[in-house]
C-alpha cells in the first residue's frame, strides 16, 4: 500500500510569544515492513530545522523561533509504501499457519532474553508495572498455562479491547495505566499503555508505536499501537484499539517504551498566557505506478529494491544536517502542556532574521 500523509499542527497565542524551542517526531520510519519515499517538513514563521536520529532510530526535527510570533504552524507531508496489502497482517503467523512461539512461561523464565530486552519489560514513565495489570495477566495465564507468546498476546490485547471503551476527552495526555483501568475508558494510547503492561508483567517486552492509519482519510490525530517481541516472528505490532494485528494499512512513525519517548510535539516557549491548538491528519491511497514493486513470489518482510531506495534516500536525508521541533501532544489528544511564561516583552526580539523574511520555511527531503 502506497499513502501520503499530511499532518498539520498549529498553535495561536492570545498575545505574542517569543524563544520557542521545538522538537518533533514526524517523519516515518524505514524498515522491513515499510519505506518512506518523501518527506516534507514545512514550518510557519520561517525556522531553521535540523535533523538527527535518537536513540531507538526515530527520526528527530528540532528547531527554534527567538523572535516573536502570535501563531506557530508545523506541517509534515510523507510518501509511504507498507509491504503488505490493507487487511494482510505485517508480521506473526501467516492465515493457516501453524504458532512457532514458545511458551509464555518459558519465555519469562529465559533470564538471558530477559536481559537482552530488559528496557522493555522494566516500568517506564507511563507504565508503572501497578498490581492490577499483574493481576489481569496472573488470570490470562491462569486460563490457560501453556498458551504461546503468541497466544498471550492476542488474549491480552483482546482483554483490553474488551474492558475499555474508546472515548475522546475521558483521558488526557498525563493519564498513566492505574488511572485508565480505573475508569475503563481512553483512546488509543490508553489502550496502547495498558497493553504494554499487562506484556511486561508476563515477561512479553513490549514497546510503543506511534503513526497513522493509512486506511482513514481525515482524523484529528495520530494513532498509537503497540509492538511485542514475539520469537520467531520479531517484533510483531497489534492494535488493540481495534482488537488486531498490524496491517499495511498501520504506518510507523517512531517507536519507544512508552508515549513519553515518542511525543510528536515537544517544546517550550515564554510569553503568552494561553493558546489554541488545532490539529488534522490526512490520508491519501496513491496508485502504485512506480515500476519498482516486485510483483508475485513476494513474500512478507521480504527486502525489495522499493526499501533500499527509501533507505538509501533516509540516509542521504538524515545526513543532510537539518532539524525541527513541538510542543507535548497525545496521537488522540493533542494538547500541550503548561510553559513558562517569564520574560519581559520589552527584551524579547520583535522581528526574524533578515535572511528568513519569507513566507514559509520549507525542508525537503528527497
Amino acid at each position: 500500500m502506497r499513502y501520503r500523509i499530511t499532518h498539520r499542527t498549529s498553535y495561536q497565542y492570545t498575545s505574542p510569544v517569543h524563544e520557542s524551542f521545538n522538537e518533533v517526531r514526524l517523519r516515518p520510519r524505514s524498515d522491513e515492513h515499510q519505506t518512506c519515499l518523501d518527506f516534507e517538513l514545512s514550518i510557519d514563521p520561517p525556522a531553521s530545522v535540523i535533523s538527527f536520529v535518537d536513540y531507538y532510530g526515530n527520526a528527530v526535527n528540532n528547531f527554534s523561533v527567538p523572535y516573536q510570533h502570535e501563531q506557530l504552524s508545523i506541517e509534515a507531508t510523507s510518501d509511504i509504501f507498507t509491504f503488505a496489502e490493507a487487511e494482510e497482517p505485517i508480521a506473526g503467523p501467516s492465515a493457516g499457519e501453524d504458532d512457532h512461539s514458545p511458551s509464555i512461561a518459558k519465555l519469562a523464565a529465559d533470564d538471558d532474553f530477559g536481559n537482552d530486552h530488559s528496557e522493555f519489560l522494566i516500568p517506564s514513565h507511563y507504565v508503572d508495572l501497578e498490581p492490577k495489570t499483574a493481576e489481569i495477566a496472573g488470570t490470562l495465564l491462569t486460563a490457560n498455562p501453556e498458551m504461546t507468546a503468541w497466544q498471550f498476546l492476542n488474549a491480552a490485547a483482546g482483554y483490553v479491547s474488551s474492558h475499555l471503551t474508546y472515548e475522546i476527552g475521558s483521558t488526557n495526555v498525563h493519564s498513566r495505566v492505574d488511572e485508565v483501568l480505573a475508569i475503563g475508558r481512553g483512546v488509543c494510547q490508553d489502550f496502547s499503555h495498558v497493553l504494554i503492561g499487562i506484556c511486561r508483567q508476563a515477561g512479553l517486552p513490549a514497546r510503543y508505536v506511534s503513526g497513522y492509519q493509512g486506511g482513514v482519510s481525515e482524523s484529528e490525530a495520530s494513532h498509537a499501537w503497540v509492538e511485542a517481541l514475539v520469537p520467531p516472528y520479531g517484533w510483531v505490532g497489534f492494535d488493540a484499539t481495534i482488537d488486531s494485528v498490524c496491517t499495511g494499512r498501520h504506518v510507523k512513525v517512531a517507536i519507544g517504551r512508552d508515549y513519553a519517548d515518542v511525543t510528536v510535539v515537544r517544546g517550550t516557549y515564554r510569553g503568552g498566557q494561553a493558546q489554541a491548538l488545532d490539529v488534522s491528519v490526512t490520508s491519501e491511497e496513491l496508485a502504485d505506478d512506480l515500476g519498482l514493486i516486485m510483483r508475485g513470489g513476494r513474500k512478507r518482510g521480504e527486502l525489495m529494491q522499493f526499501q533500499l531506495l527509501g533507505a538509501m534516500r533516509q540516509f542521504q536525508q538524515l545526513n543532510a544536517g537539518r532539524m525541527v521541533a513541538s510542543t507535548g501532544v497525545s496521537p488522540d489528544l493533542q494538547t500541550m502542556p503548561e510553559f513558562p511564561h517569564a520574560l519581559d516583552q520589552e527584551t524579547a526580539p520583535h522581528s526574524q532574521p533578515q535572511q528568513q523574511q519569507q513566507a514559509i520555511a520549507r525542508v525537503r527531503r528527497t
